[in-house]
């Protein structure tokens, strides 16, 4: 279906908003980002936005099908895209370019000006006139809680950390200790389901496949679903995983003062990747792919099934609500943390959680200061550990992130 330019069919507010935006863009000299910024622009006038196959084949061309990649490359695309705007747009109001969330597609979105606060000299100066003997009562209430406030700030202050580097440098050893890093997200295999052998019905995603070995040992359990399952070699990363492992590439490449970490799949690592590069692996717990064995022979904990994580010693069960009956609802989560010998002789260090929340708070503790201090703390001397974290979620309130335990792990 033809559209039309953008130029000749979009608002003049909004054409002129993508030019002013489009030339900051180009300052990065990031040709990637400018050709999805003028993609996106361009099928912003279109009825429905594009899906992110269509954005995949765009960029990668016949090679999207076969790429395990490409989906998580354009997410992250869409990721910094987003980011770069809520930058260029920051503490200002009027007409701003947004990429709605869950959506690719530009829109240009009205800021108001926000209302200027209340003059104190002014509420001071009407109280003092009003009532004389009141007003300074209630002045001397105002000052004296303002005294404790800033007191409080002060013993606040002097124990939090100011080197958020320096606790992850101790914890994860993510300066120049760390030997040529890559963040691997994880993922799962996409599956296609089939009734009569000859056409493909529908893609499927199970949680409790998530790799050919899965799908392996899924089918000798269940011949009969020979025929009705094929692999296609496609893999699936949530997004939730992604936007964590992007903000723990930012926090690395802070760390180093380089321009770039690599980022792959973790389906895509293999046996010569383990050996040359310590690992960073962000995700659900339930999508290790060839780091799972590895990770759980050290752990004090099993994962019998996606959604639940079993103290071997203790017997306790912790669970977790992957995926929410509806948007919007409380979730409770368990994130996880580990810094271990990977199977490769290299350290593989796991930021990682039962569900998308866990993932995104475990991966969110890099830049919490306080945080970083109080799990360091626990650990003591230990280099090799692993820690248990409850996460809450609802709408309107902070994530609650709170530790369950630590642990630690064989260096051998």
């Amino acid at each position: 279906m033809t559209t039309g330019s953008a130029e000749s069919s979009a608002p003049a507010d909004f054409t002129s908003e993508t030019a002013r935006f489009r030339k900051e863009l180009a300052k990065g000299r990031s040709s990637n980002q400018l050709a999805l910024f003028d993609f996106l622009v361009e099928r912003s006038l279109d009825e429905r936005s594009p899906k992110e196959v269509e954005i995949a084949l765009e960029f990668f061309g016949s090679n999207a099908t076969k790429d395990a990649s490409s989906d998580t490359g354009i997410r992250v695309y869409v990721h910094r895209l987003r980011k770069k705007m809520d930058e260029f747009y920051a503490g200002t109001y009027g007409p701003q370019l947004n990429i709605p969330k869950g959506e690719y597609r530009i829109v240009l979105v009205d800021v108001p000006e926000p209302e200027p606060a209340p003059s104190t000299l002014g509420m001071a100066r009407r109280l003092l006139t009003s009532n004389p003997s009141l007003s300074l009562g209630l002045l001397l209430i105002v000052l004296g809680g303002f005294m404790f406030a800033a007191f409080q700030f002060w013993l606040v202050d002097t124990t939090r950390p100011n080197a958020t580097m320096a606790e992850r440098h101790t914890l994860f050893g993510t300066g120049a200790a760390l030997v040529d890093p890559v963040i691997t997200v994880g993922d799962s295999l996409f599956l296609a389901e089939t009734e009569d052998q000859t056409r493909v019905e529908r893609m499927i995603l199970d949680p409790a496949i998530a790799s050919r070995e899965d799908l392996g040992e899924y089918i000798k359990e269940h011949p009969e679903e020979f025929y009705r399952l094929y692999d296609f070699d496609l893999h699936f990363a949530p997004e939730a995983s992604v936007s964590a492992a992007w903000d723990v590439q930012e926090a690395m490449m802070a760390d180093r003062g380089v321009p770039q970490i690599g980022m792959m799949p973790v389906s895509n690592i293999d046996e010569e990747d383990l050996r040359q590069h310590d690992i960073f692996y962000v995700g659900r717990l339930s999508q290790l792919g060839p780091l799972h064995s590895s990770i759980f022979a050290q752990s004090r904990f099993a994962l019998p099934r996606f959604d639940r994580l079993a103290d071997r010693e203790s017997g306790k069960v912790f669970a977790a609500t992957v995926y929410p009956e509806a948007a919007g609802r409380e979730v409770k989560d368990i994130g996880y943390i580990a810094v271990c010998n990977g199977p490769g002789g290299r350290r593989v260090i796991v930021l990682a959680g039962l569900g998308d929340a866990g993932t995104a708070a475990m991966a969110d503790l890099l830049r919490d200061p306080l945080g970083l201090l109080n799990l360091k703390e626990e650990l003591g001397d230990v280099r090799m550990f692993e820690a248990l974290f409850t996460v809450d979620s609802a709408p309107g309130r902070p994530v609650a992130r709170n530790l369950i335990g630590v642990w630690p792990l064989s260096t051998m």
